[in-house]
């Protein structure tokens, strides 16, 4: 009984992150964002990070996605 928890909390621990939406979708933000001239002035982490975070909201927490980037943008971007 002590070898399946220990198996279980080392599993658990060591479990990766876990994305909802598609690789895809995170690389067709980013491209898109980066390829935008009002946003030539961010870095690509900022863009990143805003990408994660609308994409998220998006379709994870089945957010308006209007909303969802302005609300992504005010954190990611100031």
């Amino acid at each position: 009984m002590k070898k399946i928890l220990i198996i279980s909390i080392l599993i658990i621990s060591f479990a990766s992150k876990a994305y909802s939406y598609p690789e895809s979708q995170m690389e067709d933000c980013v491209s898109s964002a980066l390829s935008n001239p009002a946003t030539k002035s961010i870095s690509k982490d900022s863009i990143t990070n805003y990408c994660d975070c609308a994409l998220r909201a998006i379709i994870d927490e089945k957010n308006d996605i209007r909303e969802s980037g302005y609300a992504c943008a005010q954190k990611h971007f100031n």
